[in-house]
């Protein structure tokens, strides 16, 4: 099975070297990786030009910014993969993810695969760490989100009828909900292989858009009401913060 591995790149030249080389140095080999050039412009050119002459490594470029979610979509689209793997430039997987989870794969009937993760900050000190259900659905996806998407791991052909939505952050936990709520099978690996990068940022200004994103999500997509949206939102947060920091 090839697995495409896409990579979307907007000014993190310090961290996207660690997140290529996790995906180099996998044990399962049969892979291309796909790096979304969503910044465009003559640096990024620069940072990513070595990759070019890896054999494996696809580069290409959006008109314009578009933001994380449309990268994504056009990465999918370029991909010849049968799995595809999804790898922010920040965050980084251990060597066996994706050997472990084509196995998943093949062993059982599933549609998306996942792993635990482990948050770290710069000095790659490990912050928390998330064990992952084995099963999630939609009902339990309105109470939680305890799934990283650079562990994510899914079947191509779903999403050539599901895309990413453009919202400024939580663009992956709108998609899980949408699969979950049309009964495509998740599926949890109970292994530390992949590792999310805790930025400082996401601790204070992101807050707000995450806070936006998830009432849209709530209220504009799955049309809720005010109250019932204010109650998930809560809800949502607090089980976040028990999962990370109790």
């Amino acid at each position: 099975m090839l697995v495409s591995v896409i990579i979307p790149y907007f000014n993190d030249e310090l961290n996207i070297n660690k997140s290529v080389s996790s995906a180099l140095n996998q044990t399962y080999k049969n892979l291309e990786i796909i790096i979304v050039d969503d910044e465009n412009t003559k640096n990024s050119l620069v940072v990513l030009k070595k990759y070019k002459k890896k054999k494996n490594i696809k580069i290409i470029r959006t008109k314009y910014n578009s933001g994380v979610a449309l990268a994504r979509n056009k990465g999918i689209e370029k991909s010849k993969g049968e799995l595809i793997a999804f790898l922010d430039s920040d965050d980084y997987w251990n060597k066996n993810k994706l050997k472990e989870q084509v196995n998943a794969f093949k062993k059982n009937d599933i549609d998306v695969c996942y792993t635990n993760y482990s948050g770290f900050v710069d000095n790659n000190k490990i912050k928390y760490k998330i064990r992952s259900p084995k099963r999630m659905n939609f009902n339990r996806f309105l109470r939680e989100c305890p799934i990283s998407c650079s562990s994510v791991v899914i079947k191509k052909k779903i999403l050539s009828k599901h895309k990413f939505k453009k919202l400024k952050t939580k663009e992956d936990y709108l998609l899980w909900l949408e699969l979950s709520k049309k009964k495509y099978k998740f599926f949890g690996l109970d292994k530390f292989l992949s590792f999310y990068r805790i930025r400082a940022n996401s601790l204070s200004a992101l807050h707000f858009d995450k806070l936006f994103s998830a009432y849209k999500i709530y209220s504009y997509y799955l049309k809720f009401n005010l109250f019932f949206s204010l109650i998930l939102i809560s809800r949502l947060y607090m089980n976040a913060f028990i999962k990370k920091y109790l």
